[in-house]
C-alpha cells in the first residue's frame, strides 16, 4: 500500500545544533505515479520516538493545497489515543480542498517530554511540513494552526516561537510560519496548569508545570516566560478565539472552567491581543462543554471549521 511505502521510505538522522539535540528529517519518496488522494491519513514520523509523528490528509486534486495543523488537547500530556480527537475534522476539511496535518507529540509526562522535549516536538513536528511539501503539493504560505485546550497553548507558542532567543533550549529556527491561529476553548497562561480547583484537586490531576519548564518555577523564570505566549504579544498573525462562556470572560471575578481552577481572574487574552495590534476575532459560545469543541456537529466544532474556512478564503464554499 502507498501509506506503508511512504512510511518505510522515511529515514532520520540526528545531529547536534545550538548545543542541544534536534531530529533532522531526510525524506526520500519512491517514484510512484499514484493519485494524491491515495495518501489520505498517511502516518508519517518526524522523529525516532513512537510519539513523534503526524497523520497527513490530502484532498482530491492536484494542489497546491493550504494546510491546517491540528494540535490535540490532553492537559499538556499526550497518549496514543488523543490524536483521535481531530481525525474527524481533518477528514472534514479535505472536502474543502484543504490538507490536514494531525500531529502527535510527547507530552509533559511522556518519556523524553516536558522541557525541552515537548516544545521541540511541537516545533519540529510543525516544521516537518517543509519536508512534506517536497513530497506532495502543499502551500506553505497558507498554513493555519488549530489547537484545542492545551493544544491551543501549543498553537499560541508556535505563533510566537520566532521571538525566542536563539540560545534557548527550545528554540528551533522556524522553517514554516503559521499564517493564522485558531484556538478552541484554550487557556494559554501557564499559571493555570498547576492551579487548584474548587474541590482541592490540581487542574490536571497531577503537577505538570515543573516538567514543562525544567524544574521549580522560581529557579526557571526564564523558561517559564519562554512558554508564556501572552508575554510575547503581538504575534503578528490573525487569531480566532472560540471559547465557552464557562471559560470566558476572565477579567471579572467568577468561577472559571466549571470550577476546575479556583483562580477567579486571568489575564484577558482577547483584550491584550487587540491592544497589542493583532488581528483578532472571537466567538463566544454559551455553556458549551469543553469536549464539545472536537465533537462533530456541535457549535464549538462547527465554529472551528468555519473559522478555518474564513481564514483560508473558503467561507463561501
Amino acid at each position: 500500500m502507498i501509506k506503508e511505502t511512504i512510511a518505510k521510505s522515511i529515514r532520520y538522522e540526528s545531529k547536534k545544533a545550538a548545543g542541544h539535540g534536534l531530529v533532522v528529517l531526510a525524506f526520500t519518496l519512491l517514484s510512484l505515479s499514484l493519485p494524491l488522494q491515495s495518501l489520505g491519513q498517511t502516518r508519517i514520523p518526524y522523529g525516532p520516538d513512537a510519539m513523534q509523528y503526524g497523520e497527513l490528509y490530502l484532498p482530491q486534486g492536484h494542489g497546491p493545497f493550504p494546510v491546517v495543523t491540528f494540535l490535540h488537547a490532553g492537559c499538556w500530556r499526550s497518549s496514543e489515543g488523543m490524536i483521535n480527537s481531530y481525525r474527524a475534522m481533518s477528514r472534514a476539511i479535505t472536502e474543502h480542498g484543504i490538507a490536514a496535518w494531525n500531529m502527535q507529540y510527547r507530552g509533559a509526562t511522556s518519556p523524553g517530554g516536558g522541557w525541552p522535549g515537548t516544545w521541540l516536538d511541537i516545533a519540529n513536528g510543525f516544521d516537518a511540513l517543509d519536508r512534506l511539501a517536497e513530497m506532495v503539493p502543499l502551500d506553505l504560505q497558507q498554513v493555519v494552526v488549530v489547537g484545542h485546550s492545551s493544544g491551543g497553548h501549543f498553537g499560541a507558542w508556535l505563533a510566537m516561537r520566532d521571538k525566542l532567543p536563539p540560545d534557548s533550549e527550545i528554540y528551533v529556527a522556524p522553517r514554516v510560519e503559521p499564517m493564522a491561529l485558531v484556538m478552541a476553548d484554550a487557556y494559554i497562561n501557564p499559571l493555570v496548569i498547576d492551579s487548584i480547583g474548587e474541590t482541592g484537586e490540581i487542574y490536571c490531576g497531577e503537577p505538570l508545570l515543573e516538567k514543562l519548564v525544567g524544574g521549580p518555577i522560581e529557579e526557571n523564570i526564564g523558561n517559564f516566560l519562554e512558554i508564556s505566549p501572552l508575554e510575547w504579544l503581538p504575534w503578528g498573525i490573525p487569531q480566532d478565539y472560540i471559547v465557552s462562556t464557562y471559560r470566558y470572560p476572565v477579567s471579572l471575578p467568577r468561577v472559571l472552567a466549571q470550577g476546575k481552577t479556583a483562580l477567579r481572574t486571568l489575564p484577558d487574552y482577547p483584550a491584550l491581543a487587540v491592544l497589542a495590534g493583532d488581528e483578532f476575532n472571537m466567538r463566544l459560545i454559551s455553556n458549551e462543554d469543553h469536549g464539545a469543541f472536537v465533537r462533530e456537529g456541535t457549535r464549538g466544532y462547527n465554529a472551528t471549521v468555519s473559522a478555518v474556512l474564513r481564514l483560508l478564503g473558503k467561507a463561501s464554499e
